[in-house]
């Protein structure tokens, strides 16, 4: 064989391992390279999730009032949601009792909520909550669809669900102490009006007494001394016509 043919061969061979070489080295760099890429994407997806707002409704009890239902909108995230919306499907019925706030309020989210900043809650009343339940076969799950706007657009729609049956017999008393710290503070108001009015009352008794005393001690002694009275008048008489003149 011509040794110039085999020396062509030998480089040949030579040039193939060497991009084969080559193209087995740049397999891992390349993985690299996506898996950086990768991170990136999720690094860049957390750091928009984390300060995205979160806003979420529900319908809940008064934690003052304990016996009252109301309908809650709130924004747990970090920054400020912008054109809150909920849509209630089935709408929630109100009590005959009532004059038309729950619909005013389903209405007013369906409308749309300007802003809600971070911590932000606003409530509605929805009624007494065994008015509202009172129907014991009633079965109705209500959906409660929030959508709304944060600084990287919209956000993903949340959808809650809520079915009041499952609150009934449930223990109903308002929350913590505050309660009854203000019930003891009404308490004691009371007692102290209750206390000024017996007080007021007594000192009117008091001057009442006096007056009878005294109108009876002087009746009395008109009656012993009848003589002495009408010269004593007589003697002051005569003393003021003398002055007179």
């Amino acid at each position: 064989m011509d040794p110039n043919a085999v020396a062509a061969i030998i480089a040949a061979v030579g040039a193939v391992a060497a991009a084969v070489a080559a193209f087995v080295a740049l397999r891992p760099a390349n993985r690299a390279v996506e898996q950086s890429k990768e991170q990136t994407k999720i690094q860049r997806d957390l750091m928009i999730q984390a300060a995205q707002p979160y806003v979420w409704a529900d319908i809940q009890p008064d934690n003052q009032q304990g016996t009252m239902l109301q309908l809650v909108v709130g924004n747990i995230g970090p920054t400020m949601a912008r054109n809150v919306e909920v849509v209630i499907d089935p709408a929630i019925s109100e009590h005959p009792a009532y004059s038309g706030a729950t619909e005013v309020a389903q209405e007013r989210l369906r409308d749309g909520i300007l802003s809600l900043a971070p911590r932000r809650v606003i409530r509605w009343s929805l009624g007494r909550s065994f008015d509202l339940l009172e129907d014991k076969d009633d079965a109705t799950i209500y959906r409660l669809r929030v959508t709304a706007d944060g600084p990287y657009g919209a956000l993903e729609p949340v959808e809650f669900e809520v079915r009041p049956r499952d609150w009934r017999e449930a223990r109903d008393a308002p929350d913590g102490s505050l309660h009854h710290v203000r019930k003891e503070i009404e308490k004691l108001a009371g007692e102290a009006k209750r206390l000024r009015t017996y007080i007021q009352q007594a000192g009117i008794v008091a001057l009442v007494r006096s007056d009878i005393v005294e109108t009876t001690l002087v009746d009395s002694i008109v009656q012993r001394h009848p003589e002495e009275i009408e010269a004593a008048t007589t003697d002051d008489e005569e003393g003021q016509v003398e002055v007179q003149d």
